[in-house]
């Protein structure tokens, strides 16, 4: 009975009615912030350089690195840091054309909520602090 539940609710989840559209998931162990959102493009840090993936690329599996991941639907753009992480690139498994691309960072924070001046200073902070060497 579990099984079947899951089952349901996973297409039931991808009933989006979108087509020809890129399905974006973008999650981290603490959080979704997308789940199979249509959008028409995703930007990210891979380890060998930044690569954009729009509906239709070839498939791919590719590791990031730290940096920006932007997302774009239609003439808006949402920008996100990741600390690090993956993207599974996979065709359509239906009818509606739509392919999907799932990013898994071990932490994914929208732009807009770094502080840059923050960040800077608690770095230093720590730079400064002594070094805690215990010896045997």
């Amino acid at each position: 009975m579990a099984l079947r539940t899951a089952r349901f609710l996973r297409f039931a989840s991808e009933a989006t009615g979108a087509t020809n559209r890129l399905l974006l998931t973008l999650t981290s162990p603490g959080e979704a912030i997308f789940i199979k959102k249509p959008v028409d493009s995703v930007t990210v840090p891979g380890t060998e350089g930044v690569f954009t993936v729009t509906n239709n690329h070839s498939l791919i599996v590719s590791q990031l690195k730290a940096g920006v991941i932007n997302v774009r639907d239609g003439s808006e753009t949402k920008d996100y840091f990741i600390s690090d992480g993956f993207l599974f690139f996979n065709q359509p498994t239906d009818a509606s054309g739509c392919c999907t691309a799932e990013v898994a960072g071990v932490e994914i924070v929208p732009t807009s909520a770094l502080d840059k001046d923050k960040a800077a200073q608690v770095l230093s902070e720590l730079m400064a602090a002594p070094k805690d060497i215990k010896s045997s």
